[in-house]
């Protein structure tokens, strides 16, 4: 009967909830349960009427009633109709592995990919005796994962304290569906993170949505509640929530617990949310940092990081876990976590793994970036900082749109405009925008020869070495000018050591934000320049401008060629095609 269980049963269901239902994978379940729950009652079929059926479950939250009536009721006679006979536990291996995967189809959660979870079993180091909770516990996937590995830590499945929380009511109706099928017998409440909690816990995960601002939030719920735990947390104000999350689950933890938060990677380095992430690593609350590309959370390609937290920490370890991912085409990623377990455990620090001091991580603004630190941190052994070598680094003129006045008629511009869209591949556009004069406000942006531009967001980082132009060259607020004092080759050197593969990688290190990233100019200035000899610093730059000068001459030849073939039909058409 069991081979039959998706045919006879579960695909007519699901067949039916197409027909009415925005998530069908979500409708899918809840008939499911339902039928499971008449078959339980020995009612058999046809399936007794769904009031009948809720009507003898006293035990169901009303949340889950409410639910189940919200799902079903409308449809019910329609599901009596198409289900066929079943025996119930067949139907129970349903909401195994597979009733995840009709969810996940109808990507309804946001959870961390089935390949994390050993990971986050071994981080949080879950051990008998051990309190759980799960603070957004989406349909429940991990807190069912959790109570079985506190059964195998105890032996039993008796006494066992293992909770789940969602803020999304149709979510935490999942979550205690497929616990209560499974046999998990598990709290899940229909609650925010952010609601004041009597108990606390050994262990928790946390992983929160990611970007959500504190407005999504009640401010001063989430205020109050952290500042139970922490008394001097900083205000909360308007910005993302991502560092105010792994607060509240390491204010929720019992003495000697553990949390593990998944965080997005852009948030390790970011300034939007610094004074929260300075105020974690401060209280020595971060014990450590484990990175993970994309492709390893449902429902998003972001790439993150799993954030350990427990008290008095003296010491961040910080893992690459790109080291021990894999992509595999037409499949879901791999990750070894039992390697990557075994290397974080060790005393010894590997090429993907490093120990660094609180104090050392709070005088590097607390950058949690865990390849910044693998490689060494900022050391100018051998180099020095970009900031030293040139005269100043300022950000082009920030002034509204209509500040920008285009100059009239087709003669010579006073001055000319150049913003991220004008250079690229080294080189300024031929043409740029005129301007008739060069804004107030813009005095200090006018680019001069031998300044180095540089994009100030990417990626890939685009640059361009000014050369001598008619009219003054005024950049806006995206592009930094790098003042070198009129040296062009000083300009040549920075723009080839930026643009080759170690330039790049600095760079990204030093960027900050998600999907398009940004440097700052305090940043830009740290990035660590070989010292050359002055012969080998000129042989570069003089190769580079050589190379740009035939990128630009080729280019004006290409654009010449375009247009000459859209002449073709009118310079050879003598006759006007008579």
């Amino acid at each position: 009967m069991r081979v039959f269980i998706k045919t006879k049963v579960v695909q007519p269901l699901m067949d039916v909830a197409q027909k009415y239902s925005v998530n069908p994978g979500v409708a899918t379940v809840a008939a499911a349960y339902a039928a499971l729950l008449a078959t339980r009652q020995g009612k058999g079929f046809p399936l007794p009427e769904l009031e009948a059926v809720l009507e003898r479950e006293k035990r169901l939250p009303g949340n889950v009633r409410r639910f189940l009536e919200g799902q079903l009721a409308d449809h019910w006679e329609e599901y009596r109709r198409t289900a066929g006979a079943f025996e119930e536990e067949a139907l129970v291996d349903f909401f195994g592995d597979e009733a995840l995967q009709v969810l996940q189809a109808g990507r309804c959660e946001f959870t961390t990919h089935a390949a994390v979870d050993p990971l986050c079993i071994g981080l949080l180091e879950l051990a008998k005796g051990n309190t759980f909770a799960d603070l957004n516990c989406g349909s429940g996937k991990f807190v069912r994962k959790a109570w079985f590995a506190l059964w195998d830590a105890s032996g039993s499945d008796e006494g066992l304290s293992v909770a789940g929380c969602s803020r999304d009511g149709e979510l935490a109706s999942l979550a205690f569906i497929l616990c209560d099928v499974t046999g998990v017998r598990a709290r899940i409440l229909e609650t925010s993170p952010f609601e004041s909690f009597a108990e606390r816990f050994d262990r928790i995960l946390l992983v929160p949505p990611f970007g959500m601002e504190m407005r999504a939030l009640n401010i001063s719920r989430a205020q109050a509640v952290l500042e139970e735990r922490f008394g001097n947390f900083p205000p909360l104000k308007r910005m993302s929530a991502d560092w105010v999350f792994a607060a509240r689950a390491a204010s929720l933890l019992s003495p000697g617990g553990r949390a593990v938060v998944a965080v997005p990677l852009n948030a390790l380095n970011g300034t939007q949310s610094r004074v929260y992430r300075e105020f974690l690593v401060r209280n020595r609350l971060i014990e450590s940092v484990i990175s993970l590309p994309r492709g390893f959370l449902q429902g998003t390609q972001i790439p993150f990081a799993l954030v350990v937290m427990r008290e008095g920490v003296r010491e961040i370890k910080f893992v690459d876990g790109n080291h021990y991912a894999a992509q595999r085409p037409g499949g879901p990623p791999a990750l070894d976590a039992q390697t990557l377990l075994k290397d974080y455990r060790d005393l010894h620090d590997y090429e993907a793994v490093t120990t660094k001091s609180i104090e050392e991580v709070y005088t590097q603004d607390c950058n949690l970036m865990p390849d910044f630190h693998l490689e060494g941190g900022l050391s100018y052994n051998n180099a020095r900082p970009l900031g030293d070598l040139v005269k100043d680094i300022r950000r082009g003129a920030k002034l509204a749109p209509e500040a920008w006045v285009p100059a009239a008629g087709d003669g010579e511009a006073p001055a000319r405009k150049v913003s991220l869209k004008h250079f690229g591949d080294g080189m300024l556009d031929d043409e740029l925008p005129g301007l008739a004069a060069v804004p107030a406000g813009a005095e200090e942006a006018v680019a001069e020869n031998g300044d180095l531009l540089v994009s100030r967001m990417g990626t890939p980082f685009k640059m361009a070495v000014v050369g001598p132009h008619g009219g003054k060259l005024v950049a806006d607020e995206n592009v930094w000018i790098v003042r070198t004092g009129g040296d062009r080759q000083l300009a040549y050197y920075l723009r080839a050591y930026l643009e080759s593969a170690a330039g790049a990688k600095w760079l990204a290190r030093m960027a900050t934000g998600g999907g398009l990233q940004t440097v700052s100019a305090k940043n830009l200035a740290k990035i660590p320049v070989p010292d050359a000899e002055p012969e080998k610093v000129a042989a570069i730059a003089g190769a580079l401008e050589e190379a740009t000068r035939e990128a630009c001459e080729a280019r004006r030849r290409l654009a010449a060629s375009l247009a000459a073939m859209k002449r073709v039909f009118d310079t050879l058409d003598k006759d006007g095609g008579q």
